[in-house]
């Protein structure tokens, strides 16, 4: 597998638990827990984007905003 192979397989991994989560808690808005896993792959989604385009630069500051 080369590096955009596996690059496209995180994100589709990380889609699936999204997903699989939302069906375990449709209303996951009330469950603290489940709207943090929620958020918190939506986040890498955005990062591994980041990092396909190759800016290493946006990916580093975007997590540290958040820290």
């Amino acid at each position: 597998m080369n590096r955009e192979e596996y690059l496209r397989k995180i994100e589709h991994t990380l889609r699936d638990a999204e997903y699989m989560m939302r069906h375990l808690y449709p209303n996951f808005n009330s469950e603290k827990n489940a709207e943090r896993f929620i958020h918190s792959c939506l986040k890498a989604n955005e990062a591994l984007r980041q990092i396909q385009r190759g800016n290493m630069k946006t990916v580093t500051r975007y997590w540290r905003d958040e820290e």
